[in-house]
């Protein structure tokens, strides 16, 4: 079993390394376009001030969603580097968690996934 094992992570490791990086390249220029790319963070912050016809309500709510939305990319940027560094270490397509095999499909849907199925509906909050 583990020669197909090692066959398996081969052929995951081809199929899904291409993809991975063109995600962390789209992150990283998702998450400096938010951070206001090559602006200072003063030009940045000022953006996030009430202009003159804004409700502070307003400016509070967008700037929580920016903040939200910052965040989500970044974990989701240590999702696709752990990915990374699990394909280069050859333990893609292993479950961190319970070391079984995660299906090929899921890896299809979400190459940077680490858990199986069966992990992951055990690690959501309910």
């Amino acid at each position: 079993m583990p020669y197909i094992n090692s066959i398996l992570q081969r052929h995951h490791g081809h199929v899904h390394l291409e993809r991975l990086e063109n995600m962390l390249t789209d992150l990283l220029r998702l998450i400096s376009e938010q951070r206001g790319g090559q602006r200072s963070r003063a030009e940045v912050a000022s953006d996030s001030l009430p202009g003159p016809g804004d409700s502070h309500a307003q400016s509070i709510t967008q700037r929580d969603l920016d903040f939200c939305l910052g965040e989500r990319e970044t974990a989701r940027l240590h999702e696709v580097e752990a990915a990374l560094k699990r394909l280069h270490d050859g333990t893609y397509g292993i479950c961190t968690e319970c070391g079984a095999d995660i299906m090929e499909a899921r890896l299809d849907a979400m190459p940077e996934t680490a858990h199986c199925m069966a992990c992951q509906v055990h690690l959501e909050p309910h």
